[in-house]
């Protein structure tokens, strides 16, 4: 591998290393802001998949063992159960890919009872800070709206990868569609729940909030399992590895791991499910020949099969290409037999070595599922004895289908530039308030691929913080934007509406960045309703509105309705950008507004409360808006104040 690293990566060896310890058992050990050396599989920030996974098997009661009486409480809950050997002495994953309640609640601290999941498979990695069961609106059949009780990046728990979320939760089930009673996902969507789900693009974080795909049911015929994206890229062993506490299959499985130096190069197979022979067994490192089929272009544009793993095949005038086997599946070193265990994420790494104008010229990947070739499932299949005849008894099913036949285009990423990083090692890092991207000085390169020529930088926020990212960072001089907006839109307001009146106190952070002469202060006040309705505080049970014009303006501004915790009274100085934190209540709407330090005017986010009857406010995305602090709104830059915040 041609990878070094330089001084200035100790901090984040040291961050990915210490989460790697991670004792905790819990399932948002996950939700750590690393991102390390992950695949972009789409140029497009984009769900391209959240199809419906299995019915009925997360949280199986008194499931807690592989005896006989784990076998049956799985049977009586239709979950199936593998026949193996008992003298393998295989762990419970192996018997069944149901899991038992009480391990769930120990990871979730939710009490699951027979829920049901659905993989949500996103183009780019997630931003772990930003995952909250709140992002997710599942739409079913029937109309109504299901918010998933849990969500997790296991098993995609790996730091190069994290490109798919699993939701837990009451979705359906197994009746088909069509059917009288049948219950079933048909779309998933995005929503703004006040920490925008993100994205990482070549470029930095994005927002995927409004995004939304149709959902597909695994129990009906040509739903199985499939390939997404296959993407080639040269073979180093960064990013890989995770809190071994959560993810025991995921050490050591790496193409390196099982293969030495005969990982070259690396083809990620990455799907909508995760694959199984039978919906609970493994795949084993030397099946490829069992499942895939890559095929090559020779000089004459010809297809030429590579069919076997061990054989180097000639491309032309090109070189040889050698399939090698495959990696991302279990431990290496572990015997392959019905006791394998490999980690079950959504990516197997068929792994290769040849010359590089022959690795070039591969075309495409198939999984013909049939003949020679055997199909897969996803967790939700039958089993090896789905009759019963081998250990006595099963479940009724019917079980989710298994793949079919099908072809996938392959990326050429061998340059690396389809990759990214972004690794905050302390405290969150500043963004900036119009762009959303990390805000750092830049100290230098951290790690370099002497190849490719890709870089990982090591950066330091204004507040002193060590992050590392494949991209570059913001600066903290305040957005400079053109005048002349003619037109505003609607701005986020502060939503704490989803949290219970009397928690704990709700954390409202950002930052924001001033282009504007004048002094001004940002702050916050309580509103009753999206139009902005408050409380009349001279007026028992009354209300006043943003047309109620001064009388309003004073009101909003009363103790009684403007926010007075420390640090919500927010300010910089002209040409620079801070952050700022402060707490307020669950169960409220708050709304900003701003004062000119020199007591001319307050202005609101509500047109008609202003004193020129004019909108200052406009929308600058997800939780991020300008203002202009002019009347009659000035050189129209609204650039004056630009804010941006999340809610936790």
């Amino acid at each position: 591998m041609s990878i070094t690293f330089t001084p200035l990566a100790e901090d984040l060896v040291n961050t990915v290393s210490s989460n790697k310890l991670n004792l905790s058992v819990e399932v948002a050990t996950l939700l750590t802001p690393i991102n390390y050396n992950a695949d972009i599989f789409d140029n497009t920030p984009r769900i391209i998949t959240a199809d419906y996974g299995f019915e009925g098997y997360i949280g199986v009661p008194g499931m807690s063992s592989t005896d006989a009486a784990s076998q049956a409480v799985a049977t009586s809950y239709n979950v199936a159960w593998e026949y193996i050997d008992p003298s393998l002495n295989a762990s419970q994953r192996a018997y069944t890919s149901g899991s038992d309640q009480e391990t769930v609640y120990n990871g979730t601290g939710i009490n699951l009872l027979l829920a049901d999941t659905i993989p949500v498979v996103f183009s780019m990695p997630v931003l772990p800070t930003t995952v909250n069961t709140t992002d997710f609106a599942v739409m079913l059949n029937d109309g109504s709206v299901a918010t998933p009780l849990s969500i997790s990046m296991s098993p995609n728990l790996e730091y190069n990868e994290r490109q798919t979320v699993v939701l837990s939760g009451e979705f359906g089930n197994r009746i088909l569609p069509g059917q009288p009673g049948s219950l079933y996902p048909v779309s998933v969507s995005i929503l703004n729940d006040g920490t925008p789900l993100e994205l990482l693009t070549t470029t930095g974080p994005v927002s995927i909030v409004g995004a939304t795909v149709a959902s597909f049911n695994p129990y009906v015929a040509g739903n199985g399992p499939k390939i997404v994206s296959a993407k080639l890229n040269r073979f180093n062993d960064i990013g890989e590895g995770a809190p071994f506490v959560l993810g025991g299959s995921s050490f050591r499985n790496s193409g390196s791991d099982l293969y030495g130096s005969d990982a070259q190069y690396r083809l990620r197979i990455y799907d909508n499910y995760g694959f199984s022979p039978d919906g609970i067994a493994s795949l084993l490192p030397s099946e490829y020949s069992q499942y895939f089929l890559l095929n090559a272009r020779d000089e004459n544009d010809n297809l030429i099969p590579l069919p076997l793993a061990g054989q180097a095949y000639e491309i032309g005038g090109f070189g040889t290409i050698t399939v090698v086997g495959l990696a991302d599946v279990g431990t290496a070193g572990n015997s392959e037999n019905a006791a394998y265990i490999e980690d079950h994420d959504n990516y197997y790494d068929i792994i290769l070595k040849g010359d590089l104008s022959a690795i070039e010229r591969l075309a495409d990947v198939r999984m013909p599922s049939s003949g020679a070739y055997k199909v897969v499932y996803n967790p939700g299949g039958p089993g090896n004895d789905p009759s019963g005849a081998l250990n006595g008894s099963a479940g009724p099913g019917p079980w989710t289908v298994p793949s079919t036949d099908h072809t996938i285009a392959i990326t050429n990423d061998l340059d690396g530039s389809q990759v990214a990083t972004y690794v905050e090692t302390g405290a969150a890092v500043m963004r900036d308030p119009f762009s959303g991207q990390p805000i750092g000085t830049l100290l230098g390169a951290a790690v370099i691929d002497t190849i490719t020529g890709a870089t990982i930088w090591c950066y330091q926020d204004p507040n002193n913080s060590i992050f590392y990212a494949s991209f570059t960072a913001a600066s903290a001089v305040a957005t400079d934007l053109a005048g002349g907006r003619q037109t505003t839109e609607a701005i986020d307001l502060v939503n704490t509406t989803s949290i219970a009146v009397g928690a704990d106190d709700v954390t409202i952070s950002g930052s924001i960045s001033r282009e504007a002469s004048l002094n001004s202060t940002l702050r916050f006040y309580t509103i009753l309703d999206s139009t902005g309705t408050i409380v009349d505080p001279l007026i028992s049970g009354g209300t006043l509105q943003p047309s109620d014009g001064a009388r309003y303006r004073a009101a909003a501004l009363s103790t009684i309705n403007l926010v007075s915790t420390t640090g919500s009274s927010i300010a910089t100085s002209n040409g620079s950008t801070v952050s700022f934190s402060f707490t307020a209540d669950g169960g409220k709407l708050y709304s900003p507004v701003l004062s000119l330090n020199n007591g001319s005017d307050s202005w609101f986010a509500f047109g008609a409360a202003n004193s020129d009857g004019l909108e200052h406010f406009t929308s600058f995305g997800d939780n991020a808006f300008g203002c202009e602090d002019l009347k009659g709104l000035g050189d129209r830059d609204f650039d004056d104040l630009i804010t941006r915040f999340t809610i936790a």
